[in-house]
């Protein structure tokens, strides 16, 4: 299993940067990086089921173990999803993975966010390492636009 940590400084307000991430149709744009076509299903509700997906309805299954508004959000990743059904075998259903994002205002009225992905499968290490970074590059670029 592998933890992954990245971090990114966008010059948006934390309002700002929060509604970007986790929109729907912005979440679209900024998730393009892991699949073309990404979305979600679901509720980002502490206590919560979320389905995370491509058009082809492969995804994953989560659930929001904290949502703190403009502060941190986490995630328990606890199914694979494959043809938009639950994998009845998936490894995630005895060893969850979790997801972190937490964010801070900078002294320059700005944001820095930094997530955390801790037990993943050592197989999605070269494509997370890849594609988070491309990920947050743009959510960076869509909170920095002006509105």
């Amino acid at each position: 299993m592998k933890d992954l940590e990245f971090g990114i400084d966008i010059a948006a307000p934390v309002p700002r940067v929060w509604d970007c991430m986790f929109d729907p149709l912005a979440y679209r744009d900024w998730t393009s990086a892991f699949a073309e076509g990404s979305y979600y299903e679901g509720s980002w509700e502490a206590g919560r089921r979320l389905r995370f997906l491509d058009p082809k309805g492969f995804g994953m299954e989560a659930v929001v173990d904290e949502n703190v508004p403009h502060e941190r959000l986490t995630l328990r990743l606890v199914g694979e999803i494959k043809d938009g059904r639950p994998l009845p075998d998936s490894r995630l259903h005895r060893e969850p993975a979790f997801e972190s994002y937490r964010f801070r205002a900078t002294p320059t009225g700005g944001t820095r966010l930094d997530v955390k992905l801790q037990s993943w499968d050592d197989g999605f290490t070269d494509f997370l390492q890849t594609t988070w970074p491309q990920a947050l590059q743009r959510l960076k670029a869509l909170a920095e636009t002006p509105t």
